[in-house]
């Protein structure tokens, strides 16, 4: 959907909402229930009550009545203004206070200026019609972008935000039912992201517990540096932005340097705004790495189309004496295991291209290393291809792509391609080969579950970096669609 005909249908629902609105709004039908105020249950008819207007030439009430245990009456506005509206007993104790708001065009609110009103839930359905229609768009986007690429952070960015978006449609459905005014609805929707992060609280801390654990075991194996780091520092982080509002709550209550308990003054609602934004961001922030771990696991459990010519094989160190190590060997072996499949089902053969040049301290390069293990178990020499001169990932996908090409008559055909490499290292090597424009797909190897959780992370941070603009849009609106309902529900205080 074009961008002015999103506009259009937001303006289109916001003149039907206040039409409603302004049609119906002038007569206001209330009822409450009469189990729920202690003094009712000494009332058995209407004629024991008695309603009184405060200022009765801003609001009329008629027809009070019960029926079905509730206290049933009609308001109509009469003039602009506000009004108490209370009903006492016949021993003159006020049982039922309201206060009733009378706007421009004769619309009545009840309890706050913002309150209920007659016609009033066409503004949540409203709200609910155009995130619902901007959800299924932003869908059948992010699909059309799967099929086209799988491979690419913007896709990450993307499932991480219609799950955020998936989480309030389903807040904003229920709060319809309970619909009680603008101002609550509003209350109602910025506390979903406070619930949606206190829900996954345990699973944060459970997940923090876990990451420590991990970069423990990655760093015994793998050595100390920041990069082993991550998981732990990002668990910290946003388990400290979960508790974060609770703890600067109780220094204002401990230092009462803002009475919080002042809900006219300034300094409670920059505090309301505050926590709620922290709460809203920490849950975008968590549906984001959700969705990393999410295509992480896709990318390594996915398996390409039985259609291909070549597989590449990336590298990785290999042992003193040129042998392979189990990562390196687990790759190789993904590698035949697909090839197999392919054969059972296609019958077609497909040529191995192992990838990696000879390091420093290595006594073959990784490439030849991987050539002598595939003639170990009778791949013939004719269906091996290599290219031993690539330092690292990019350079593999370059060289390998280039060398096939050179073997390839590309006028007449363009050569399918898939890759083979360490499961957590699936959607970061099909990153890369899209970024160079080829269209590869990959296979995972298994490997120690610690790789994984830290590959998740780094691909988490790696997304908000590659589309920090995007990120930084949605958080910045995320501010200050915050800050606009607490403007809202401040005024609604102060009248």
């Amino acid at each position: 959907m074009k961008k002015r005909t999103y506009l259009v249908l937001i303006l289109c629902l916001l003149a039907l909402s206040f039409a409603v609105i302004a049609i119906g709004g002038k007569h206001y039908s209330a009822s409450y229930k009469l189990s729920e105020v202690s003094y009712f249950n000494t009332i058995e008819n209407a004629e024991d009550i008695q309603a009184i207007v405060e200022e009765p030439q801003v609001v009329a009430v008629s027809d009070v009545h019960i029926e079905n245990d509730r206290l049933e009456f009609n308001l109509d506005a009469i003039k602009r203004g506000r009004t108490f509206l209370v009903f006492q007993n016949p021993n003159g104790q006020n049982i039922l206070m309201k206060r009733v708001y009378v706007h421009r065009f004769g619309i009545i609110t009840m309890d706050s200026y913002f309150g209920d009103c007659t016609g009033g839930v066409m503004v949540p359905i409203s709200l609910l019609i155009i995130i619902a229609v901007f959800y299924f768009n932003r869908l059948r986007k992010f699909r059309a972008e799967v099929r086209e690429n799988f491979y690419s952070y913007r896709n990450v960015m993307n499932f991480g935000f219609l799950v955020f978006l998936t989480f309030l449609l389903f807040y904003l459905a229920r709060s319809i039912f309970g619909f009680n005014g603008i101002d609550t609805a509003i209350q109602k929707t910025v506390a979903a992201a406070e619930l949606f992060t206190y829900l996954i609280l345990p699973v944060a801390l459970l997940t923090f517990s876990l990451v420590s654990i991990s970069n423990i075991n990655l760093m015994r194996k793998e050595g100390v540096n920041w990069r082993n780091m991550l998981g732990f520092f990002l668990g910290a982080l946003l388990c400290l932005m979960t508790v974060m509002p609770g703890i600067i709550y109780g220094y204002i209550l401990r230092t009462q340097i803002v009475d919080i308990f002042n809900e006219t003054g300034i300094g409670t609602q920059i505090y309301s705004a505050f926590e709620h934004s922290v709460y809203a961001i920490l849950a975008y922030l968590e549906c984001i790495l959700l969705a990393a771990a999410v295509f992480g696991v896709r990318a390594a459990r996915r398996i390409p189309a039985f259609d291909k010519d070549y597989i590449i094989i990336l590298g990785c160190q290999v042992r003193p004496d040129g042998t392979l190590t189990p990562l390196l060997k687990s790759r190789v072996d993904r590698a035949v295991e697909f090839a197999e499949m392919q054969k059972s089902v296609t019958g077609k053969d497909i040529t191995y291209v192992p990838l990696g040049g000879k390091g420093t301290d290595e006594v073959i390069s990784e490439a030849d290393a991987m050539a002598n293990y595939l003639r170990s178990i009778d791949v013939p020499e004719s269906r091996l291809l290599i290219e031993n001169q690539s330092r690292n990932t990019y350079e593999n996908i370059r060289n390998s792509m280039e060398l096939i090409q050179s073997q390839t008559n590309t006028a007449l055909s363009t050569p399918a391609v898939a890759f083979s490499t360490t499961n957590y290292h699936v959607f970061r090597a099909g990153l890369i080969a899209y970024e160079q424009g080829y269209r590869l797909e990959g296979v995972g190897s298994p490997t120690k579950r610690y790789f994984w959780i830290n590959a998740s992370i780094r691909e988490f941070i790696a997304t908000l970096a590659s589309e920090r603009r995007h990120h930084l849009k949605v958080i910045l609106a995320l501010i200050l669609g915050i800050v606009g309902m607490t403007a809202i529900n401040y005024i609604a205080i102060l009248m």
